[in-house]
């Protein structure tokens, strides 16, 4: 895991306004997944050169990677989408959610991707004892209600 650089803060006009367009954009989601992809593409576009390019380009893989899995696009379309969102520094925070996310998805759509959910799970697991109690406890409450899913 790459140590995360910060995105600007929600006050910065720019970035409240790239992340605005990335939500309407967000609808087409589940009804039309290649306009969605194409909508994301043209707000970076927009935006290119008005936030900062890196994390314009995390956030906008951060999104695709979030939608397919929740509304269980095919495995090579959630493994893309992760493919490229795992390019990006991730703070824990983010790699877990991440790593849950993808979990789930796998539990239900793709059962061939569990090992690989689990093998994130486990690097989830491993790096715990060097987070903060606030975050472990966060982390922790992450893992069991994955538990309680599986059964």
């Amino acid at each position: 895991m790459k140590n995360a650089f910060p995105d600007p803060p929600f006050r910065d006009p720019a970035w409240r306004a790239f992340g605005d367009e990335v939500s309407d954009v967000t609808v087409l989601a589940p009804k039309d997944w290649a306009r969605f992809r194409a909508g994301l593409k043209q707000v970076g576009r927009r935006h290119e050169g008005r936030v900062p390019s890196a994390s314009l380009h995390r956030y906008i893989a951060k999104t695709a990677f979030f939608c397919a899995a929740h509304w269980g696009q095919t495995p090579r379309v959630v493994r893309g989408a992760l493919r490229a969102y795992l390019k990006h520094p991730l703070d824990t925070r983010m790699y877990s959610y991440t790593a849950a996310e993808y979990w789930q998805w796998a539990f239900k759509v793709s059962p061939s991707d569990l090992p690989a959910a689990e093998s994130m799970l486990a690097e989830v697991r491993e790096y715990l004892p060097s987070l903060d109690d606030h975050e472990r406890r966060n982390t922790e409450g992450l893992l069991a209600f994955l538990e309680r899913q599986r059964g």
